[in-house]
């Protein structure tokens, strides 16, 4: 006959059911004590631990946008990036931004800074670029001067300027046209016309006196005002717009002449908050974070204090075992998910933010939170063989169960990822695959570990 169990467990023992609550209060007070004394210092080294949670993401963003700057710079040299400039955007780190500048005002701006820098430069806001004329265009524009030259008794803008042209551009007009130069071309139409520019005659020619079209009410002004007084620039602002709307077959309206440059800024990565209190939270959170992680040996000490107490002498030594390998299993799982993880895991997803031609403004709230939870799921699921020992130590599961149904096992693993990790594959995987090797291990680890006398069989002994 089975000896019946006994209905006090702590009967024999060295401490009542009081005492261990009363041990229980004790520890809990002193991991309380300790998380205290953590969060203490980890208002200290709060600053100092965001920063070092920022590092991955700033690292992750500094490629982005120096990968996405070669692409730019590509773009604008027929794909392909000329050495100089990637050497500088990799090596120098440092991004180039297209900027559009008005040369006129910056020659303006030298003139009243530096007198006599640039002399007698005529640059002007109102002057004729080689963007100004259409690259179709440039045969019908020549072609339109020379008929300018034919004897007609009705007058045209293009005979007005033929008769304002001097012999020499007269001649290169002509050699010009008959050799069909485009650079020649363009180097020539703007100098000829940016020559008309400047001669108050044009405008006060019969040719162009009638001309206003859709620059009518600017054309009218700029004539009220050279009514009261001679004035250079407003001369050659009236004869653009004249000359544009007569020859508006090949030259575009007016607008302000720009020139575009590359400006080159340092790599720069800002954390944003929504509001003005959210960066006071996240330094809390860094402190309370940081104050258990520095709590927790300790922590760990008052629960094995209290466990302890109710432990068999054979089980304590076990405790020593299988206690190391759970805390290496979580921080190998965790320093995987910090040193492996996010790079990869950063990298695709801000593909997409490239391929959609969408910025990504970084908030330091929402990354704290994945930097701390993606470590947390890595280290939580590398306790996969300690699992798997235990199931298999109380009798559930069977070595030859592990190895028949390995295959559920793997669809498990990668439902388990997919619920632990963010909502991309690649961190998905990159959690999967070392926790199906960790599967072989709970294995190997069942077949080889020492196994436990289970003390409570003692009570189900049969009576002599």
């Amino acid at each position: 006959m089975a000896k019946q169990p006994q209905d006090d467990l702590f009967e024999g023992g060295s401490m009542s059911f009081g005492e261990h609550l009363e041990e229980l209060r004790v520890c809990l007070f002193r991991s309380l004590f300790g998380v205290v004394i953590g969060c203490l210092i980890g208002l200290y080294a709060a600053e100092r631990v965001v920063r070092f949670f920022e590092q991955p993401l700033e690292t992750a963003l500094t490629e982005h946008y120096l990968a996405r700057a070669l692409v730019d710079v590509a773009g604008d040299f027929n794909g392909n990036v000329p050495y100089e400039y990637e050497q500088t955007i990799l090596q120098g780190k440092l991004v180039p931004e297209k900027v559009n500048v008005e040369p006129a005002q910056i020659a303006s701006a030298l003139r009243l800074s530096y007198p006599g820098l640039l002399g007698d430069s005529p640059l002007s806001p109102s002057a004729f670029i080689r963007d100004d004329f259409a690259a179709e265009g440039k045969d019908i524009a020549f072609a339109t001067l020379l008929s300018g030259q034919e004897k007609k008794t009705t007058p045209s803008p293009a005979r007005r300027v033929w008769q304002m042209l001097s012999d020499d551009d007269h001649a290169a007009i002509q050699k010009i046209a008959e050799a069909k130069a485009e650079k020649l071309a363009d180097v020539k139409l703007t100098a000829i016309f940016n020559e008309l520019l400047a001669k108050p005659e044009l405008h006060q020619s019969a040719e162009f006196a009638a001309l206003s079209g859709t620059n009518h009410a600017a054309v009218v002004a700029l004539r009220e005002q050279l009514k009261k007084g001679p004035d250079a620039e407003a001369t050659r602002r009236l004869n653009k717009m004249l000359v544009t709307e007569a020859f508006n077959s090949y030259l575009r309206t007016p607008r302000v002449n720009l020139v575009q440059f590359y400006n080159w800024k340092p790599v720069k990565v800002r954390f944003q908050v929504l509001n003005a209190q959210e960066a006071f939270m996240i330094y809390l959170k860094a402190a309370m974070i940081t104050g258990v992680v520095i709590a927790a040996p300790w922590i760990f000490y008052q629960v094995w204090i209290f466990v302890a107490a109710g432990l068999y002498p054979h089980e304590k030594n076990q405790v020593f075992i299988y206690l190391p390998i759970s805390l290496l299993l979580f921080f190998a799982g965790a320093s995987l998910a910090f040193g492996f993880v996010f790079q990869p895991v950063l990298n695709f997803l801000f593909q997409f933010n490239q391929g959609l031609n969408a910025e990504f403004d970084p908030r330091i709230g929402e990354w704290l939170s994945f930097v701390l939870i993606l470590p947390l799921g890595f280290g939580i699921s590398f306790q996969l063989p300690l699992v798997m020992l235990f199931i298999n130590r109380i009798g559930l599961v069977s070595v030859e169960l592990y190895l028949q149904q390995w295959r559920m096992a793997i669809l498990i693993i990668f439902v388990v990822a997919m619920v632990l990790t963010p909502a991309d594959p690649v961190s998905m995987l990159l959690m999967a695959i070392p926790l199906c090797g960790l599967y072989v291990l709970g294995i190997a680890m069942c077949l080889w570990m020492p196994r436990n006398r289970n003390p409570f069989n003692q009570m189900y002994e049969p009576s002599a």
